[in-house]
């Protein structure tokens, strides 16, 4: 495994119940650092990851938190910056369920609603985090996107436009932050074999069937390959990496 290194504190996951933020929660625990996340509804999977950052011999700590409720997402920042000291590392892993559609083919309160969660939902998590970040001397900011930004596929638009939103909230804070030792960058997240895309509804020649066709690698990433990215670039080893977005996408976006 490598070795990735944290300053004292936790790292602080949004959305560390599912597939995604799971297993990068359990990897930032294997890496050293006590972390603390959020879960929506699935508090048995927020129950079990908590489990394995303990088993992992660092201390966690969880709570169910909706993300468009700015006072409970400072509340839940201000939880996590109490109990471990400061807050160093943030991870924004949590979306809404994907509606795989032509975007005019959506209802006009499912595409608000997807905007909502992603976009609005991600601004509140920079209004409660960045301050934390910088009264501790800075740290890493790191979210998970889609790799269809950059490349398009049809019927992804209510996955690929709000973050395309998460993106760019990215960058203007690598570029505002960065005096304050405040690092963002994102992960494009391509076909990965755990979490939404094992979750679609995809008949033959759907959306999974066009993008491993354009996946110059020929297969789904493995879990691993993705929290490995994610790790490395909240740990200090990222530390001069900043305003980027890393595709693991095994070249879709080639």
């Amino acid at each position: 495994m490598s070795v990735y290194r944290f300053p004292q504190g936790a790292a602080l996951v949004f959305g560390g119940s599912g597939g995604l933020g799971g297993g990068v929660v359990r990897l930032l625990a294997q890496s050293g650092t006590d972390v603390a996340f959020t879960y929506h509804k699935n508090r048995d999977a927020a129950e079990e990851n908590l489990k394995a950052v303990e088993d992992a011999g660092q201390q966690g700590h969880i709570g169910s938190v909706d993300l468009l409720d700015l006072p409970a997402v400072e509340a839940f920042a201000g939880e996590v910056k109490a109990k471990f000291g400061r807050i160093h590392s943030v991870v924004f892993a949590t979306g809404p369920f994907l509606h795989i559609l032509p975007i005019m083919d959506a209802e006009p309160q499912v595409f608000y609603d997807t905007l909502d969660a992603d976009v609005k939902g991600f601004y509140h998590v920079l209004k409660a985090v960045v301050p934390h970040l910088r009264e501790g001397g800075g740290g890493s900011i790191t979210a998970l996107t889609t790799a269809a930004i950059p490349r398009y596929i049809a019927t992804d638009g209510l996955s690929s436009i709000p973050k395309a939103g998460v993106q760019h909230l990215c960058t203007a804070i690598a570029r505002e932050e960065g005096p304050n030792n405040i690092r963002a960058n994102c992960v494009a997240v391509g076909l990965i074999a755990i979490g939404l895309s094992q979750e679609i509804d995809s008949p033959p020649g759907g959306i999974l069937d066009q993008w491993t066709k354009q996946v110059a690698l020929g297969r789904p990433g493995a879990p691993e390959e993705l929290f490995d990215t994610v790790v490395f670039l909240a740990s200090e080893n990222a530390g001069y990496i900043s305003g980027q977005s890393v595709p693991v996408d095994g070249g879709y976006s080639a």
